[in-house]
């Protein structure tokens, strides 16, 4: 068991040009690290009066220690154990000088050099450090003990410390000598191609096949080198003489295989970092339904002729996540359906006619395609659906890029998200479902109408506003989607006050808008709400709030947003306009620009906003209604967003119901 970890601890003797190179390199940035504390140690001796002079003259001999050993040691292997020491050495003059009520918290230094010292991939330097912070708690503990704690600690304190130095170089330990058998020692397997023609393909090809990872080596020009285990074959099939990784992956995609051969080409050409052109390359590629992870490693950092790339088979992995992001998405779905069956009820259908309108051959209207997509992503990102809101984010993306009506896997991918969505759906709900609730206020009112033998007339529009949706719920549902949304951008629950005047309205005919609505919302908690730093620097309280109401005023229906945010600037909103060639003169002009198309005041687009579509679907179902809309805002105070319409379009089918039986009903009756 001793023998064992030592042997884990120590490292093997030999040490490769690459170690020596990287060990170089860290012992260096390690001591003009070291060298940087000076002056900070000296500032917080000063501001502790803890004596700066005492400060840079402790300082300054812990920085002498790596300076002398570089100096003197050839070994960079003992360079970095004295490093090590020297870091838990600097640890402790750090909290001799910060004596006082933060001592306790400079422990930390201790902590965080432990973990950076993994990054020498040496275990022995991680000891070390390890026992130079025992011994320097346990001997200050009993020689200056306000060296070390800022109160009168018992021994059991320094266990404490000891324990948790203990757990944390174990730690420390294990990665550092994760990091030297899996990034260091993986050069002495690369130094092998330097060996003998011959006795470098059998000794690699005993290495490569005895694994089940895909090993390859490409060239400057791509070419596949032979130098490579039989698992590569096994994935990517037969490989010629003088094939190229691109025209092996095009075999089974043509378009990551440009992507490939292009992110290749920059690679080599090493303009840019390697580390950067790296990213870019595709990361993984699906062969016959299964999944291959692909990785890039230069062969030689100081000569990029060559590149390694390891292939891995996740097939399982991504099924694995999937399974789970299914999972989740079942549960989210659960949830909502629990709280708001009716709300998922009405996206299931409002998505499903969204999804066939997509679906169908003529996507000809541009503005059209974009606002259903819109639309379609926001009610997926409120109710969960997080991988149907990636997608429709995925459509977005490509119009943008394209300036246009995309072609290709982007729908397919679209389409095939929707079925799988609406395949979990079903299991939850049924597409026919539906339900209305009659109160028992209302149940008694009837009740006492026909005990009381009240005429036809009276009862009947009575039971016609069963029917009608109250506004009340769907204010509720709004407010539940602005807190989610709030949720996902980070910020601190906001306060929202609902006031309906016990108003319904027809649900047929006014589905569109209160789905459209949200995009209201959505910018009133994007746009509008400030963070809690920016609220408190405006002396606001640090929720922000925000109100929805519905009220009838004469003979108009009206609908209100208001938030308390930091309001619309309306010289940004005419800079963008008179950019896009819109009016912007007038009052009306500027909120006629801000609902127009593609027109946003967000500084980046996200899954949540950005694009200026949604303001532009709002309007059009305001409209269909026979709706106005008016802003108000005030810069630092708020906006309130109200939508006016006919009083008649509350609930037109039932006033029209009820008249055809020759019942002159009160249509504000009925409503309320």
């Amino acid at each position: 068991m001793f023998a064992s970890a030592l042997r884990y601890i120590v490292l093997p003797q030999s040490v490769s040009d690459f170690e020596q190179s990287y060990l170089a390199k860290m012992n260096r940035i390690f001591t003009i690290v070291f060298a940087l504390h000076l002056p900070v140690f000296v500032a917080i001796a000063y501001f502790n009066d803890t004596g700066p002079i005492e400060a840079a003259l402790l300082t300054g001999a812990v920085v002498i220690g790596p300076v002398i050993a570089r100096l003197t040691m050839r070994s960079k292997r003992a360079i970095s154990v004295v490093i090590g020491v020297a870091s838990m050495f600097m640890g402790g003059v750090l909290v001799h000088l910060g004596q006082g009520p933060v001592q306790i918290e400079m422990h930390f230094y201790f902590f965080v050099l432990l973990a950076l010292l993994a990054v020498f991939a040496n275990p022995m330097v991680i000891v070390a450090a390890a026992v130079t912070a025992a011994l320097h708690h346990l001997l200050l503990w009993f020689l200056l003990p306000a060296s070390v704690f800022n109160y009168d600690a018992p021994i059991w304190v320094v266990g404490v410390h000891a324990a948790f130095v203990v757990l944390e170089s174990v730690a420390a330990i294990f990665i550092a000598r994760s990091f030297f058998d899996n990034v260091i020692g993986l050069e002495k397997i690369v130094a092998l191609r330097t060996s003998e023609l011959e006795s470098r393909h059998r000794d690699m090809r005993m290495i490569l096949n005895s694994v089940d990872q895909g090993f390859m080596t490409i060239n400057r020009q791509g070419v596949i080198q032979d130098e490579r285990s039989s698992a590569v074959e096994m994935m990517f099939g037969p490989i010629k003489h003088g094939d190229t990784i691109a025209d092996v992956i095009a075999r089974y995609d043509v378009k990551a295989a440009e992507w490939l051969q292009f992110g290749l080409d920059e690679v080599f050409e090493g303009i840019m970092p390697v580390e950067v052109t790296l990213d870019q390359l595709p990361d993984h590629i699906v062969i016959q339904g299964q999944t291959f992870a692909l990785k890039y490693h230069p062969v030689e950092d100081c000569d990029l002729s060559h590149l390694t790339i390891v292939v891995s088979d996740i097939t399982a992995e991504v099924e694995r996540k999937r399974l789970e992001a299914d999972s989740r998405e079942m549960i989210r779905m659960l949830e909502g359906i629990t709280k708001d069956r009716t709300g998922f009820l009405e996206f299931f259908h409002e998505a499903s006619e969204l999804i066939d309108s997509l679906r169908c051959d003529e996507r000809e209207e541009l503005e059209s395609v974009k606002r259903q997509v819109h639309t379609l992503k926001g009610n997926a990102a409120i109710f969960g659906l997080d991988r149907l809101a990636d997608v429709c984010h995925a459509v977005e993306t490509a119009i943008a890029e394209e300036d246009g009506i995309p072609e290709g896997t982007v729908w397919t991918e679209l389409f095939s998200c929707w079925a799988h969505v609406r395949g979990n759906l079903r299991r939850l709900i049924s597409d026919t479902d539906h339900e209305f609730r009659v109160t028992d206020s209302q149940y008694k009112q009837l009740l006492l109408g026909l005990l009381n033998r009240e005429p036809m007339e009276s009862l009947a529009p009575l039971v016609a506003a069963w029917k009608l949706e109250p506004t009340e719920s769907r204010l509720q549902r709004v407010s539940h989607q602005a807190k989610r949304i709030a949720t996902q951008m980070g910020k601190e629950a906001i306060v929202v006050s609902i006031r309906s005047g016990n108003l319904r309205t027809e649900a047929s005919h006014w589905s569109p808008f209160w789905s459209s609505l949200i995009h209201a919302v959505r910018n009133a908690v994007d746009h509008g709400i400030e963070s809690i730093e920016d609220r408190r620097l405006e002396g606001k309280p640090d929720c922000g709030k925000l109100t929805l109401s519905t009220d009838v005023q004469d003979d108009r229906f009206i609908v209100t947003v208001a938030d308390d945010g930091r309001g619309i600037n309306w010289d940004h909103v005419a800079s963008l306009a008179a950019e896009r060639g819109l009016p912007h003169e007038t009052e009306q002009d500027l909120t006629n620009a801000l609902f127009a198309n593609g027109l946003s005041t967000a500084e980046s687009v996200s899954l949540v906003s950005g694009r200026g579509i949604g303001l532009g679907a709002l309007r059009q179902a305001t409209e269909k209604l026979g709706g106005t809309i008016k802003i108000e805002s005030r810069l630092g105070r708020g906006t309130q967003y109200r939508f006016e319409f006919p009083i008649d379009v509350m609930a037109p089918d039932t006033y029209r119901l009820l008249t055809s039986y020759g019942i002159d009903a009160d249509l504000s009756a009925i409503t309320s």
